[in-house]
């Protein structure tokens, strides 16, 4: 019988799952920080996210890729002169 495991804490899970319901909480949460911190500092970039919320750069960045976060360049076009 083949058993699949959680990524995050290496528990055994269900095939038909991705994740263990424990570290998808988790998960949650620490994605709302970043949501609510994003509310209150929009221009912060993900280093200062990380240093703040005490959330790792890789999870971040990770919400980035996977689209559940986007980035935006506000920063006005600038002239060499």
């Amino acid at each position: 019988m083949k058993q699949q495991f959680c990524e995050q804490c290496g528990l055994p899970i269900p095939l038909t799952e991705s994740g263990c319901k424990s570290c998808a909480l988790e998960e949650l949460d620490e994605y709302r920080i970043v949501r609510e911190y994003l509310r209150l500092h929009p221009n912060s970039n993900a280093m200062q996210i990380a240093n703040t919320t005490g959330i790792s750069i890789s999870r971040i960045l990770r919400y980035i890729k996977n689209g559940s976060l986007t980035m935006v360049n506000d920063m006005p076009n600038r002239r060499n002169r």
